[in-house]
């Protein structure tokens, strides 16, 4: 008989040790695991460690001791303990039970019921939303008042601004001037702003905004179409340029047919201050049913420049947005008065972004010289503007220059600007007459016949070289 091979007892005893092994996974080692993550899963059923309690005094009927008794839990070693100030008392299982039971109710309920139960509230002193405990601090109302200065100013401000636009509107006129082309030329026409001055429709702006339109003598040539659009009017109007002041660039048109049309005054003769706030209205784009408005500050005040007529001119920078639809609408301060005419066409000697307006005082002056003419007096014109003695002198000194009169600006088609003095050029001598002021300069220039050749000596401050050349002198505009 054969034994049996020693391979297959080996292969019976693994069989028996797997398959004692599996039984001992299912029936021991599986349940424990399987009862340890339902114990963990189940807070209820895992009596290892009780849940925190938060036990609150409780009111007894019988008193405990002589004096009250504060009851304290310690969640990490759940003995309960009693102290008092002046001995200690063993309590009533009974009452301990209450006391527990409540505490617990307390903890599982609400979180507003918790608050309620710690603070000894009943349901009608809960506070709902909005609601203020009258035991904290109540506000009474009271502002600081530098609060109520920062506000109201802020308010009046915002205010302010609207109600100066709501006034100043209705003043400011839409021109649109047109000129036909011609077999060499081709049409042209510019749109721009202009401020109402009187009832009967006139309207000032600037000469420069519409010079395309201009013939020899500044007078629109014939076949040029003038059109003022009146804010609230329901139709355009036809206007005729009634005058322009040459030194100014002051411009009035006169509408025609109309009347009790709002008009600004120009009453304004304070000084102008730089970092002051403006206000720029001008007519809005026609796509737009209300606009114009522009804010800013006085960035700059020019020096008055005195003209060869002795009329002083100035101008206003600001950082106000003057667009040309704009050219010709006031600036304003924040208490509502014209402080000058806004000017986009302001000839610069370099490119900037600033705006400029001309000070309400010279349009006054030069309103009044177009309403009282003078008789032209057949003078000598050099085309010049220059500054007061002392802002001058100050001036020179200031930059070292040689001793002259600052040239401030040239006017454009003068004798002085066909012989290429410029802007910021220094006046020496005229025939070998030093220029030491302004009045010394238009005395001279006066006494001189029309057409007399001239020879003047220049400093140029940006090349710090000096210039002679020839001038003749033509007849005043």
């Amino acid at each position: 008989m054969k034994k049996p091979s020693s391979r297959l007892i080996q292969a019976l005893l693994t069989i028996s040790v797997l398959a004692l092994t599996a039984f001992v996974l299912m029936a021991v080692i599986i349940p424990l695991i399987t009862d340890y993550f339902l114990r963990d899963k189940d807070p209820a059923a895992n009596d290892v460690r009780p849940a925190p309690v938060v036990v609150t005094p409780v009111k007894t009927t019988t008193p405990i001791a002589s004096t009250t008794s504060t009851m304290k839990v310690d969640v990490d070693q759940p003995t309960e303990r009693m102290t008092n100030s002046t001995a200690e008392t063993e309590p009533d299982q009974e009452e301990i039970e209450q006391s527990t039971t409540s505490a617990a109710t307390t903890a599982g309920s609400s979180p507003t019921e918790s608050i309620a139960a710690q603070t000894g509230r009943e349901d009608d002193d809960i506070l709902s939303p909005g609601q203020t405990d009258s035991s904290e601090p109540v506000s009474t109302g009271e502002t600081d008042a530098n609060d109520v200065d920062n506000d109201s100013y802020r308010y009046l401000i915002d205010n302010r601004i609207r109600d100066i636009y709501d006034q100043y509107s209705p003043m400011v006129a839409s021109i649109q001037v047109y000129l036909p082309g011609t077999s060499s030329t081709n049409d042209k026409m510019e749109t721009f702003s202009g401020l109402l001055i009187s009832a009967d429709g006139k309207v000032i702006t600037f000469a420069s905004n519409f010079s395309f339109a201009l013939a020899y003598g500044d007078h629109l040539y014939e076949r040029a179409e003038v059109r003022i659009v009146v804010p609230d009017r329901p139709k355009s109007f036809n206007a005729t340029l009634a005058a322009i002041h040459k030194d100014t660039d002051l411009a009035v048109f006169q509408i025609e047919n109309v009347s009790n049309l709002p008009y600004a005054n120009l009453d304004f003769d304070s000084e102008l201050v730089v970092g002051e706030p403006v206000i720029s209205i001008g007519r809005p784009d026609v796509m737009m049913s209300q606009g114009g408005l522009s804010l800013g500050f006085i960035t700059g005040v020019y020096y008055p420049a005195l003209l060869e007529s002795e009329l002083s001119v100035s101008m206003i920078q600001t950082n106000a947005f003057i667009s040309q639809q704009a050219s010709g609408g006031p600036l304003l301060n924040l208490q509502g008065e014209i402080i000058g005419l806004a000017n986009s066409r302001f000839n610069r000697s370099y490119s900037d972004i600033m705006g400029y307006a001309l000070p309400t005082p010279m349009l006054v002056a030069a309103l009044e010289d177009i309403d009282n003419p003078q008789e032209p007096k057949a003078s000598a014109w050099f085309g010049i503007l220059t500054m007061s003695e002392d802002d001058n002198n100050n001036l020179i000194e200031l930059m070292d220059w040689p001793s002259g009169l600052f040239v401030s600006q040239v006017v454009d088609r003068s004798p002085a600007y066909i012989a290429g003095i410029r802007n910021g050029d220094i006046l020496l001598s005229l025939n070998g007459v030093e220029m030491s002021n302004h009045q010394v300069f238009t005395d001279y220039v006066q006494k001189q016949p029309i057409g007399t050749l001239v020879n003047v000596r220049i400093y140029r401050t940006t090349e710090k070289r000096i210039y002679t050349m020839q001038i003749y002198l033509s007849k005043m505009p």
